[in-house]
This record gives structure tokens, sequence and C-alpha cells, in this order.
């Protein structure tokens, strides 16, 4: 028997919409979970839960199933039932009346007087055209439900959104070695006891903590795709509702988006926007959104007029103005643990605009790895301590802070990036201004800055 997608997703053909999503929901939790030889079973998954979950879509599915299983009936030969018998021949009895009385009415006609056209001529038998009765079709009123249901899910007010996903929100918090709060971000529940942010959120930590509602849960990475800035939670406990998953495809340029996290460590915090523009880049489509973003925001879900998850909010750019950029939700599907090339291509924010107190120094035209060398004096505000950097010839470098004292070993990469390796930590700022004396390092999202001026 040919394999279906209802086969796919576990469930009857008679299934209800929520037992379909139920279902997608548990057999991706199995697959994230435990990884499967089948390369295509994800995949063909998610084209399940994207047919099955739409009316429209699944009508017209199961109109292709009903089409290749009707059955081919065929006159019986022998052994007839003796009332298969009398039912002929009164089959051939209703022919002969029939018959006849088609040849009397032949005949009353061919015998009648043709009426001219002034007399108002009626049209020939033989020529007239016989228009059979079109029979409704039952499909098309299957769609035209589907459709109105879709219209209506189309113009749900941002209040009805709120209630169906920040049961779906969670805050990420990323702690340090020495227990303290290393960064903050926000996530997403896309399956049972699974939530999904940034990897920059969570990158180096020694624990991370999920909070849903007034619950705060133990958290694990499950898979860290650093590539994609996507990470999978393990949350074992949590028990709220996964988000529906949309796509960028059906996304359009002024279409009105909604972005709810934790800005700030503000817990469920909507914002409402427009899609922007929608970028191509290497690894796919990114949403650039008007939707109101802060540092904290990064692994937030930005979600359609639906209420389906159609991104995920990454990052912003702090020179501009409404400039927020979110990861498309197509990637989840497409997640799996690989290091970052630094190829994630975020649009990268303008080149820094240096105030009145640095625009006296003219820039010099020297390499970042020489000009980063000496003592800077730096103000982080609260993502970065403040203290005096000493970056030396030779890649070390020492950080003096009011209570501590850091040392380890730095990279320049190019002409936009410092890897900074402390102990068994490693990450990467993107240098946003360097002259010889002025530096600005920023976070790879460009949430939060290290601004130094040199001593």
């Amino acid at each position: 028997m040919k394999r279906t997608l209802y086969h796919i997703l576990g469930v009857d053909s008679k299934a209800s919409f929520e037992e379909i999503r139920l279902a997608y929901q548990t057999r991706l939790h199995e697959l994230t979970s435990t990884p499967t030889s089948d390369p295509n079973a994800l995949g063909l998954l998610r084209e399940a839960y994207y047919t099955l979950s739409r009316p429209t879509s699944r009508s017209s599915y199961d109109s292709s199933l009903l089409d290749a299983v009707q059955p081919v009936t065929r006159p019986r030969v022998d052994g007839d039932a003796p009332s298969t018998r009398l039912g002929r021949i009164l089959l051939c009895g209703m022919v002969l009346v029939v018959t006849g009385v088609g040849w009397t009415l032949w005949s009353f006609t061919r015998s009648r007087p043709q009426l001219s056209a002034s007399a108002g001529a009626l049209p020939s038998p033989v020529s007239e055209k016989v228009m059979a009765p079109t029979e409704p079709d039952p499909s098309s009123s299957i769609s035209a439900s589907g459709a109105a249901l879709d219209a209506a899910r189309s113009t749900r007010s941002a209040e009805d959104i709120f209630s169906d996903v920040s049961r779906s929100i969670a805050r990420v918090v990323a702690i340090d070695r020495f227990g303290q709060q290393q960064s903050q971000g926000s996530g997403v529940v896309i399956a049972h006891g699974t939530v999904i942010t940034n990897c920059h959120v969570v990158a180096h930590a020694g624990t991370i903590t999920a909070r849903v509602g007034s619950d705060t849960y133990q958290a694990t990475v499950l898979v860290a795709d650093e590539e994609l800035d996507l990470c999978s939670l393990s949350v074992p406990g949590l028990s709220a509702p996964a988000v529906e998953i949309g796509s960028v495809r059906a996304l359009r340029t002024g279409q009105r988006v909604y972005a709810i996290g934790a800005p700030r460590g503000l817990d469920l915090t909507m914002s409402e926007g427009i899609v922007s523009s929608l970028r191509e880049v290497p690894a796919g489509t990114l949403v650039q959104t008007t939707a109101a973003t802060s540092p904290g925001s990064s692994g937030g879900g930005l979600f359609n007029l639906s209420g389906q998850l159609v991104g995920i909010v990454t990052s912003q750019n702090p020179t501009g103005q409404n400039l927020n950029f979110a990861h498309p939700a197509d990637w989840i599907a497409q997640m799996r643990a690989r290091a970052s090339s630094l190829k994630v291509a975020t649009p990268s924010p303008p080149p820094f605009n240096p105030g009145p107190t640095t625009q006296q120094f003219p820039r010099v035209s020297s390499s970042p790895d020489a000009l980063i060398v000496g003592s800077w004096w730096c103000l982080g505000g609260t993502s970065f301590p403040n203290g005096e950097f000493d970056f030396r010839s030779d890649g070390a470098f020492t950080g003096t802070f009011r209570h501590r004292v850091d040392s380890g070993t730095y990279s320049v990469r190019g002409s936009k990036l410092v890897k900074f390796d402390i102990r068994d930590r490693s990450f990467l700022l993107v240098i946003q201004d360097l002259t010889a004396t002025r530096l600005v390092l920023n976070e790879t999202d460009y949430s939060a800055a290290l601004a130094c001026d040199r001593k």
C-alpha cells in the first residue's frame, strides 16, 4: 500500500487539525532527539504537516487519494443472481416502451406543418443543443470554506495573535562558570520540550535557563548550528504548546508582522511592524522588519497575521532606524550541528560615524592587527565590564577590571573581526571602528558595544 502523508505523521485520515499539529510536534521532537539515517525524513515530515494543516491543501490532497483508489466496476459475465436477471428483463421492457414513445413523437413531428419564422418557429429537435444541468463540484464548497477560514485567520487582531503564541515565548539566560549572567535573549517553543534561539545568546555558557510564563527550567543545547546562528535547546519538563511554523516564501514586502520576545529582560514584549525588505543571502532569505527589537530580543519570534512563526529575531542595527533582521523560520528544518564559517550574511551596519571627540583624529592607513596593539580604556555599559585592555603584539592580552583580571589571547581576522580566547571560552567581536586613538568592538548581532580610547 502506498505510504501517504497521514502515514508519515502517524495519524488517521479523519484526524482533526489539532491532532495533526500534535502528531507533527511529537514526530519532530523524535527526529531532532534521535537522528535517523533517512536524509529525507525531516523534509517529508514538514511537507506532510504543511499539506495537512491547511484546509485548502488538505482537501486537494484528500481528493487525489480518492481518485487513486476509485474501484473499477466490471460487468457480471456468468453466475448472475435471479434478482439480476429480473432486473435485466425489466430494463429491456423499459427500453421497448421508451423506443415506442420516441417513434410516435418523431412521426407526429414529421407530419406537422413547419411554422414560418414570422410565426415564431421553434428550434428543430435535430439542431437544438441540449445543455445538461451542471452538477455542483463537491470540492468547490470545501475549497471555499478553506479560503474563508484562511481569510478569517488573516484578519485576526494583534491581541488574538498574542493570546495564541505568548505561552510559547521564553526568556533565555546564559550563565558563565562563575555564576554570573553572561548574556540574555529570547526563545520560541517549537516542539514538546524544545526551544529555538540564537546561538550567540547561549554560546560558551556554563548553564542555561529558559523562563516560560512563571516557570524557569534548566536547558541544554541539543543542536548548535552556528552557521545559521540557530540553536535548539532541550528543556526537560517544559509542556508549553509549540507554535505553528510558517515559511518566508509566503511573506511579501509591506506585510504586517509582530515580534515577541524579552528585550532587556522584559518578558513577553510585543511590537508591530511590517516586512520592510526580503534580502537574499547565500544561506537563504533574511527578513528585514520595522517591528521594534532591542538587545535581548535575539532568539524571539517574528509572527505573521495567521500567528505562524516566520522568523527568528536575530539582530538590530543601533546606528540606523528600524533596521531589524530575522532569520527565516525555514532554516529550522535545515539545522544541523556545525561551526560558523563566518558566512552568515546578516547585513553589516553602515560604517561607524565618529563623534566630535574623534573627528579631529584622521584615520591612519595601517593594518588592524597593528593598530589594536597598545593600552585602551574601555566602557562597556551593561553588556561588557569597564576596564583597561592591554593588547600585545605577540597576540596576548590582559583585561584589568574592578574586581578581577582576565588574560588570554586574541587574533585579528581580516579587517572586521577579533577572536578572543580566555581560558576555556572563545568569542568573536566585530571591529566597528578602529583608528590610532579610538576602538569600538561590537557583538556579532550589534546589540552591545565596547567603546575604547587609547591611554
